[in-house]
């Protein structure tokens, strides 16, 4: 039975998930079948002009300013019970939501303004009240959003309108709820340069639980998704987690996309030359890649009609290239364009480690990949990019993984462009491929605009005049450019930025690259005027960018006709704007005060962004605890951080700042707690490790206080200091070990020892390591050697003899020679006299390290010579 007449029949329909992938079908549905084909052709204006799009969109109208709970209880008058109306109000839904992204992200244009236009409400009305929607926890998203009343409609359709009781069933559709909340809370965020969502977290229980929903649903035993579907599914899942910052959950979501699609990667080795004088030939980086068998004959699985020829190469993909974004040379005196690899056979790379299905394959004559491998690829590198520090050594490893998308023929326009995007990101960390990097980027921006800038006005609503883009690329005609199926085809797996956000992202770019003046322009075009103030602040102009912040949350004091000049006019240059505030507070009010605050070192400001936000702007309390902390106030410190992270739980930074302050003040049961957490937010940092060992040290040697002083009043007599406590002989609660000095003591001894793992060439927390393990009892001897033989690793080099540590090696000696020798002689050793421990044992360790660390460099110390 097919999933139309599935529906049809009232069998197991309900969920609208698998539908997502059925369209087709619904064509047998003789009342939705019109839409659905115009859905499907692209055609979203069509399907938003129905008689069911119009009632909705009057319905969003009316209640759009109304709380979820409101405009819950609007929707019982509305007619929306019966089947077809349903699927009509998911089809109107889906081409609401592609229709915004076709005109914020991947184009070609197309005029949706008359959609909204009646009669019975204003235009401009709604659109402000549709903005004013999107505010979360004192937060606003980008303020000049084309036609937002798109994304709003569907945010309505799936949040609101659904889930719906209806014939003995709920119809639902968790997948469009998850992407509507991540693309929501992605709105908020706007562009960031470390990839992290906003300081909200309203929408991401939202979108866990609906995860976790639709998971089990789409890898059901007796599922409704396909491979590519499942694949499509883990590769959203994977850009939600990379959004979030969570690298571990995107890295295990694209693993198991790789694993469900059975697509074969690796990255590896093969001998090539880079530059243009190179003789001979050394290892390069390659990614070596394999779709599934079935790829090229197109038997993919379970999958709808329109994604299985999606997966096909297409005979026109040389066209494609051709008409596609152009990718520009590299044009470098010393650099190839690409690497030149080996043809000899005899200088081959050992690939043994390789997959069997990639071991025979040559670097430069790979076959073509499925495109949701390529997403896979790129989402890998956009991992690594994004959520891995930067350096050399990184890009080198992240580059290759856009050139083997890059190596195919193209297939997809939004994948290939993506391909360009996330090169020109890796490209931009070294000095010899910046510039491409750079013009790169500006090749897609110009691309991006052309293809979703509609004819304006050459003045904005206020009268000042509009700043028109420019590019030195020609636009492409209507019959040259992908159609907008193609483009949309994978945009949610690709996670593709918005208009506003590759263009804010050249902004930085042009900023690296030492061109503020480009920089400037394009925030300004935008007005980011947050921005625009922080890019004057950066080259020590306090004044303008003051002026421009003062601008936004203030009114002039010769009266509001002054609104109408631009920020550069000249009747405005020496304006203080500082008349009455500007009521209501405009949208991003939090953030500018805080930005005020900064850079007037005011506290109200930050304390006026707390207020505006009804107490949810979480930034400004953290910035309010730094302040504190510089004033030396740290009960006030500390209440401010402590409000910021109720807010907003999942910033480790904020709980790691509480925790130092529980550290300077001596509350080591907050201070642990508070590292902790920050710690299970984002387990990569080693002062964090650091400092929640000192934190539990503290509390260690507190309790070990208490204890000493409650047996002296208990015995009535002195206990020396150097006497051991018997901790055994006291009444402790053998379950709670959350008192227990000698478990306090082994948890900061693995703190530190994590700490010094994720900063090896760190001495300082080495010593840390050693100086716990002393206090152990019995000592940990092996991790004393350890820390030893990192702290000669890192400081001999540069103070030779004097990184030894006489004391600490001459309690490993000590220990060594004290133990029974009877079973650590080794077979060498017998009947030499000669004492040679078996290997593993801490006395061969300790003799190797002694040899091969210690010995060459003893020179004039003679305590060295003694021990």
């Amino acid at each position: 039975m097919s999933f139309a007449s599935d529906l049809s029949t009232g069998g197991k329909g309900g969920t609208l998930d698998a539908l997502l992938f059925n369209l087709e079908q619904l064509k047998q549905l003789e009342a939705v079948s019109e839409i659905v084909t115009n859905h499907l052709n692209g055609d979203y204006k069509a399907v938003l002009r129905t008689p069911t799009a119009q009632i909705l969109i009057q319905i969003l109208a009316e209640n759009v300013h109304l709380s979820k709970e409101e405009q819950t209880l609007a929707l019982k008058d509305a007619n929306l019970q019966n089947r077809e109306v349903i699927l009509y109000t998911f089809i109107t839904g889906l081409a609401a939501f592609n229709a915004f992204l076709q005109t914020n992200v991947t184009g070609p244009s197309v005029d949706f303004g008359d959609v909204f236009q009646s009669s019975e409400w204003n235009a401009s009305e709604l659109r402000e009240k549709c903005l004013r929607s999107l505010d979360v926890d004192g937060v606003s998203v980008y303020q000049h959003i084309p036609k937002v009343e798109l994304f709003c409609l569907a945010r309505y359709i799936f949040t609101t309108v659904f889930p719906r009781r209806s014939w003995v069933k709920t119809w639902d559709c968790k997948w469009m709820r998850i992407r509507i909340n991540a693309y929501h809370q992605r709105l908020l965020s706007g562009y960031s340069m470390n990839g992290r969502m906003s300081d909200s977290t309203v929408l991401q229980d939202l979108i866990e639980n609906d995860l976790k929903d639709l998971e089990r649903e789409v890898f059901a035993e007796e599922s409704a998704f396909g491979t590519d579907a499942k694949v499509m599914f883990l590769l959203e899942k994977a850009q939600i987690y990379i959004m979030e910052g969570l690298d571990l959950k995107a890295r295990e979501n694209v693993k198991k996309a790789s694993e469900v699609s059975g697509f074969e990667y690796a990255l590896s080795g093969a001998l090539g030359k880079r530059t243009k004088f190179q003789q001979n030939d050394i290892s390069q980086l390659v990614v070596f890649a394999k779709s599934r068998d079935d790829f090229a004959s197109g038997e993919t699985e379970g999958s709808s009609e329109n994604i299985k020829e999606s997966a096909q190469p297409s005979g026109d993909a040389e066209e494609l290239s051709m008409n596609g974004p152009q990718a520009l040379e590299l044009n470098d005196d010393t650099l190839l364009e690409s690497i030149k690899f080996a043809k000899s056979p005899s200088d081959k790379v050992d690939n043994s480690n390789l997959p069997v299905v990639l071991a025979g394959m040559k670097p430069d004559e790979q076959p073509q990949l499925d495109p949701l491998d390529q997403i896979v690829l790129l989402t890998e590198a956009t991992l690594k990019d994004t959520l891995s520090p930067l350096d050399k050594l990184n890009s080198e490893e992240i580059l290759p993984y856009a050139v083997r998308v890059l190596s195919d023929k193209p297939t997809n326009w939004q994948i290939y462009t993506q391909a360009l995007l996330v090169r020109s990101r890796i490209e931009a960390h070294r000095s010899r491929t910046q510039e491409r990097s750079v013009l790169q980027l500006q090749v897609i921006v110009d691309q991006i605009i052309a293809d979703t800038q509609e004819s304006a006005s050459s003045t904005d609503a206020d009268g000042i005049p509009e700043i028109q883009v420019t590019s030195f690329l020609p636009r492409a005609k209507s019959g040259e450019s992908a159609p907008v199926t193609e483009r949309l085809r994978y945009v949610n797996q690709l996670n593709t930025p918005t208009r506003w956000e590759i263009e804010t992202e050249l902004a930085f770019a042009w900023s690296n690259a030492g061109s503020l003046v480009s920089a400037l322009e394009i925030f300004k075009r935008l007005k980011m005027w947050a921005e625009v103030a922080l890019c004057y602040h950066s080259v020590a102009q306090e004044d303008k960018a003051r002026q421009i912040v003062r601008r936004q949350l203030y009114y002039s004091s010769n009266g509001p006709e002054m609104d109408k000049y631009d920020i550069d006019a000249e009747a405005v240059i020496k304006e203080e704007w500082n008349g009455e505030m500007r009521s209501p507070p405009p949208p991003h009010a939090p953030r500018l005060w805080c930005i005020l605050g900064d850079l007037d070192q005011d506290p109200t400001c930050w304390q006026r962004a707390w207020t505006i936000s009804n107490n949810r702007y979480a930034r400004a309390q953290r910035t309010l605890g730094d302040y504190y902390t510089r004033q030396n106030d740290l009960s006030a410190a500390r209440e401010a951080y402590l409000a910021s992270v109720v807010v907003n739980r999942q910033n480790n930074d904020t709980w790691s700042r509480l925790g130092d302050i529980d550290l300077k003040t001596g509350n080591w049961d907050g201070a642990v707690i508070a590292f902790q957490q920050s710690i299970m937010i984002d387990d990569t940092d080693a002062k964090t490790y650091s400092n929640l060992g000192s934190a539990l040290l503290s509390k260690h040697d507190e309790l070990v206080s208490l204890k000493k002083i409650a047996k002296q009043e208990q015995a009535s007599t002195d206990i020396p200091d150097d006497e051991e406590i018997d901790f055994d002989s006291l009444k402790l609660d053998k379950k709670d070990k959350s008192n227990d000095p000698k478990e306090i003591l082994r948890q900061a001894l693995m703190s530190y020892k994590r700490g010094a793992a994720i900063a090896h060439d760190n001495w300082k927390i080495w010593d840390n390591v050693i100086t716990i393990a002393t206090r152990m009892v019995p000592p940990a001897f092996p991790e004393i050697l350890m820390g030893l033989r990192n702290i000669l690793r890192i400081r001999a080099p540069n103070v030779g003899e004097y990184a030894i540590d006489i004391d600490i090696l001459g309690s490993l000696v000590t220990e060594v020679v004290s133990r029974d020798k009877t079973e650590e002689v080794g077979s060498s050793g017998e009947g030499t006299g000669i004492w040679i421990p078996k290997r593993g044992t801490l006395a061969r360790a300790v003799i190797e390290m002694v040899d091969r660390d210690i010995i060459p460099l003893i020179t004039q110390n003679v305590s060295n010579f003694t021990k």
